[in-house]
């Protein structure tokens, strides 16, 4: 697993570079395997194509003779081959019902054995066990490992058997899922357009790969970030072919496009740019309409960021000062290291965004601390927690016995009441804002159950809080919440400790997988950086750890507070 995830956290690097040299040229331009474990698929070096697919798999189509066991074997070991929309599966099928099956509208990511069961002359029911679901938009979820029955029915057709009726959608082990399927982030706005927010998909690596893409974008962000995110396309947006020849992408979209603003299609193509950077073929986007290139003027406005980045040391108290711990040295944040200090503080938030720490002091008020040292005491209620910090400058603060009553308080120190949905959470330990400000990672206890959730963060146009959106459940462990960080834009890392006290680390891909990150022992706090070679632990003797390889190690002593960066 450890391995699984270093190859997905370096494919989102990749992307994350690729999206970022389209971004930057667009700113120039514009200024389901078998059910035997084995079977007759191979997979080889694919010629270039617009998309760029480095491996495809081969699958067989049916044989002479063949039962309906075999057929069914066959039809599901297909699916491992969605090239030109899954030809060779459609060949398992019926003539009627070849052109009805609906390949895309659900993929189902299963482990362990599989199982058949004729439940008639002609029907076989296929048992399995689901771990992770992909719905028709892409959007990935894990899903608890019950047993799932999946009816199919059989017909004669030229004396052959072939499947007459199936479930819509696609199987597929685990262990080829990431070999078939490819992930990409769905670019859209923060509702202040200073930022690029990702929203992760996964779609069968195909010459139709781009289609998908820029089909989804314009259906709109995942149910669970609406409110939080926009989009610069009109409602209604269409697009009815993706076309890419010598490293430019030409997207075509339907003419309603053409009544937009200027500025609005300075953002369309910022958003289908960077939405289709993972597709490594593409260098530069123009959209078109009517199959007539659209003019889109220069800009002088800056690039949205895409992957908001921090520090790259740990931020830390150590002794008397406040600052970034490198070797044996503590470089003090000008103007604000001596007021974080005077605070006696035992939980700090910074952003250097707009250059602001969220201080819990030492008698558990939470104070802001502003450019040049300007303290303000914002929350005087009893037993809160960490504060956090957004980019936009406000601090937000939570009592830990009462989850709903989240408070953030403006750049002006002006506090306001934030909506908050937590599912009747009793109890939340931790509260951390993403770096584009759109996203919220919280550990909860809700009737004695850990609950490891992201939500959305709910702006208006100017950047003002106004809510936080339905909690959605990850993975987060079944031990005792200790902290839980945003590793980087993509993912969220949590601390727990088990029963038996031992505390264990875990990481979330947001619309990805999870995987178990070892043992940190005394962990007390986590804080992330840029990547998963970024995230630190402090225990509770004051030791700094760093996760390097599979195991966590001593970096750091005399650490009193491992500050949060944003």
């Amino acid at each position: 697993m450890r391995e699984r995830l270093a190859l997905l956290r370096r494919s989102a690097a990749l992307r994350v570079g690729a999206v970022l040299a389209v971004l930057a040229l667009a700113v120039s331009l514009a200024s389901c395997a078998a059910i035997p474990r084995s079977g007759d698929v191979g997979s080889e070096s694919g010629p270039a194509t617009d998309d760029n697919i480095d491996v495809i798999f081969l699958a067989a189509g049916p044989s002479a003779g063949a039962t309906q066991e075999q057929i069914l074997a066959g039809f599901v070991n297909a699916a491992k081959d969605p090239q030109n929309d899954y030809e060779v599966a459609r060949n398992y099928l019926s003539q009627g019902f070849a052109a009805q099956w609906k390949p895309t509208a659900d993929v189902i990511v299963d482990s362990g054995p599989r199982s058949t069961t004729p439940t008639g002359d002609t029907s076989l029911r296929l048992t399995v066990t689901p771990q992770a679901r992909v719905d028709g938009e892409g959007s990935y979820s894990e899903t608890a490992a019950a047993p799932l029955s999946l009816d199919y029915s059989f017909v004669q057709q030229d004396g052959e058997w072939r499947i007459s009726a199936a479930p819509d959608g696609t199987l597929i082990e685990d262990v080829f899922f990431e070999q078939v399927f490819s992930s990409h982030s769905l670019y859209f706005f923060d509702p202040t357009y200073t930022f690029l927010v990702p929203d992760l998909r996964w779609f069968p690596t195909s010459a139709s790969v781009g289609t998908r893409i820029v089909r989804s974008l314009l259906e709109g962000p995942t149910p669970w970030l609406d409110g939080a995110v926009v989009t610069a396309f009109p409602d209604g947006t269409s697009t009815s072919s993706v076309v890419t020849s010598g490293g430019t992408t030409r997207v075509e979209l339907s003419s309603n496009v053409l009544q937009a603003s200027t500025i609005d299609l300075q953002r369309m193509r910022f958003q289908l740019s960077a939405s289709l950077g993972g597709v490594a073929s593409v260098s530069s986007v123009a959209i078109s309409v009517d199959q007539n290139i659209v003019d889109v003027p220069s800009t002088d406005r800056a690039a949205p960021e895409v992957a908001p980045r921090v520090g790259l040391t740990p931020l830390v108290v150590s002794g008397d000062r406040f600052g970034y711990l490198s070797a044996d040295s503590v470089a003090e944040v000008p103007g604000l290291s001596d007021a974080v200090v005077a605070l006696q503080p035992n939980a700090v938030a910074y952003s250097a965004r707009s250059t602001v720490a969220a201080v819990r002091a030492g008698d558990g008020v939470v104070a802001a601390v502003r450019a040049g040292g300007a303290t303000t005491v914002v929350d005087q209620r009893s037993g809160l927690i960490a504060p956090a910090v957004d980019p936009f400058g406000w601090v937000w603060s939570i009592p830990a016995a009462d989850p709903g009553a989240v408070v953030a308080v403006s750049p002006s120190n002006a506090a306001s009441n934030v909506p908050a949905q937590w599912g009747g959470a009793t109890e939340i330990r931790s509260f951390e804002i993403s770096r584009d400000g759109t996203r919220a990672v919280a550990y909860l206890v809700s009737g004695g159950v850990p609950q490891l959730v992201v939500a959305a963060v709910l702006r208006d146009q100017a950047g003002t809080p106004t809510g936080l959106g339905q909690p959605v459940v990850l993975a987060g462990g079944s031990g005792t919440p200790i902290d839980a960080t945003w590793v980087d834009q993509y993912s969220v890392a949590a601390v727990y400790a088990t029963p038996s006290s031992e505390p264990q680390a875990l990481s979330q891909l947001l619309g990805g997988r999870s995987s178990a990150l070892g043992s940190p022992t005394g962990a007390d706090a986590v804080a992330g950086g840029n990547d998963l070679d970024g995230l630190r632990v402090r225990t509770t003797e004051g030791t700094l750890l760093q996760l390097r390889g599979s195991a966590w190690q001593t970096v750091a002593s005399d650490v009193s507070v491992l500050a949060v960066q944003n």
